[in-house]
C-alpha cells in the first residue's frame, strides 16, 4: 500500500525546526551544550537559518503551555534520536555532494526519511514539530524531553 503524503510541507517544516529544537535544548540542556549533531548556531541539517527557512513562515501557537503525555514525551524522544541520526548523515553526505541538484536532492530524501521515523516512532509529523516549537517556551517539557532522550539512549 502506498502512503501518500503533502508534497514536503510537514517534512519541510520539521527540517526547519531541526533548529528550534537544538536551540531549545541547549537553552534547557544544564551544560548549555546542544546535543549532538546539533549545531548551536541556530542552523539546521541543510545549514538553513530560520529566516530563509522553508517553513520559516510557520508561526507558534501562543497558546497555554502544551499538555504532553509521557508516552508522547517518550515518543517524541525516539523521533528526535532517529531524526538528529540522519540529520548527522544528512551533513556529511552534503559535504561530498557533487552539485546543488545533488544536495537538493539529498535533503529531499532525508526530509522524506525524517518524517517516516517520527511517524515510525508514534506521532505524527504535526505533533513532532508542535512539541519542537513548545519545548522553547516551557523549560518543564524540555527537561522531560532532556530526560526521555537520555534514558532513550
Amino acid at each position: 500500500m502506498m502512503m501518500t503524503r503533502q508534497p514536503l510541507a510537514p517534512a519541510l517544516a520539521l527540517t526547519a525546526l531541526l533548529a528550534v529544537t537544538g536551540t531549545a535544548w541547549s537553552q534547557s540542556n544544564t551544560a548549555g551544550q546542544a546535543p549532538a549533531g546539533q549545531a548551536p548556531t541556530g542552523q539546521g541539517p541543510a545549514g538553513q537559518g530560520a529566516g530563509g527557512a522553508p517553513g520559516a513562515g510557520f508561526q507558534a501557537p501562543t497558546s497555554a503551555p502544551m499538555t504532553v503525555d509521557d508516552s508522547t514525551v517518550s515518543n517524541f524522544a525516539d523521533a528526535f534520536l532517529s531524526v538528529q541520526e540522519i540529520s548527522e548523515d544528512l551533513t556529511d553526505k552534503l559535504s561530498n555532494a557533487p552539485s546543488a541538484e545533488a544536495a537538493q536532492s539529498l535533503q529531499r530524501e532525508a526530509q522524506d526519511e525524517m518524517a517516516q521515523k517520527v511517524e515510525e516512532a508514534g506521532i505524527s509529523v504535526e505533533q513532532y514539530n508542535e512539541i519542537a516549537i513548545s519545548i522553547r517556551r516551557d523549560p518543564k517539557l524540555a527537561e522531560r524531553v532532556k530526560t526521555a532522550v537520555d534514558q532513550a539512549r
